[in-house]
């Protein structure tokens, strides 16, 4: 019998996770519309030409901030962590997306002395590693993330495999769906310094998540969107909420950022 196809694996994945019901009709939906949608490769170019204007270097950004430049790079500092999580990630037997710039996470979680993160997205959990590794030097300090498994994938017992069991204390994590997750998730921190969204990046999934983290998020505090090359949903929120976007590259990709400079929520 011919090995099943990733679309057939996850649609049994979808039917063996009554749960996830919700989630697969929304998924479809989304799926659908882009059938209907030809314009959405012209989206995503029209995204990148928005980036590429629009984007400064690390060292900028930080001045625009208001942040000094890091003292110690990341990688030097936390070196053995770092050599430890690799390892862990190459005895992982199922294959899951890559980390978002953690040298940059680190140092605007470390910047702010933030004392309660959300997440969205884990995958290796290379982003929770950064987040974590500045937490753990702060008294009752907490990262809160959501992560939904790879239908069809079999990663469920593999997310956040390269966060070492130390700092698990600091850690809470909902395994499930932004729709279901996040609502918990804030449940648990109503005033947070920073939110890191690199989950759903269809512009309704953002469009529905970016409010909810914006409203939480505390005057002064980081909004950081990974990935905000795919559409336009991040300039579209920055124009909604009236404030001035921020953006970097990491590699190929555009990262967000946005300082809730008032109390302007939905």
């Amino acid at each position: 019998m011919a090995p099943l196809s990733q679309k057939s694996r996850a649609l049994w994945w979808y039917i063996r996770h009554p749960r996830y019901y919700r989630e697969f009709l929304r998924v479809s939906t989304i799926e659908i519309k882009r059938l209907w949608r030809p314009r959405v490769q012209d989206e995503a170019a029209k995204a990148r030409e928005w980036c590429s204007v629009n984007v400064v270097s690390v060292s900028e950004a930080f001045e625009m901030m208001g942040i000094a430049e890091q003292s110690q790079p990341f990688e030097e500092q936390w070196k053995e962590q770092l050599r430890q999580a690799h390892e862990r990630e190459k005895q992982c037997p199922v294959k899951m997306g890559g980390g978002s710039d953690l040298a940059l996470l680190f140092h605007l979680t470390e910047s702010i002395k933030a004392q309660t993160v959300i997440e969205t997205g884990v995958a290796y959990g290379w982003s929770s590693l950064a987040f974590l590794l500045s937490l753990k030097q702060r008294n009752n300090s907490r990262l809160i993330s959501t992560d939904k498994p790879y239908p069809g994938a079999g990663n469920e017992q593999f997310v956040g495999c390269v966060v070492p069991s130390d700092l698990y204390d600091h850690w809470t994590i909902f395994r499930e769906t932004d729709r279901t997750g996040l609502p918990k998730a804030i449940s648990l921190a109503r005033n947070i310094d920073l939110c890191h969204y690199d989950s759903d990046k269809s512009y309704d999934g953002r469009m529905w998540a970016y409010p909810l983290l914006w409203n939480i998020l505390r005057s002064g505090g980081l909004f950081i969107s990974d990935d905000i090359g795919d559409n336009l949903a991040f300039r579209d929120f920055c124009e909604k909420i009236n404030e001035p976007p921020i953006v970097v590259r990491s590699g190929e990709r555009f990262i967000g950022l946005i300082i809730k400079m008032g109390k302007n929520n939905f």
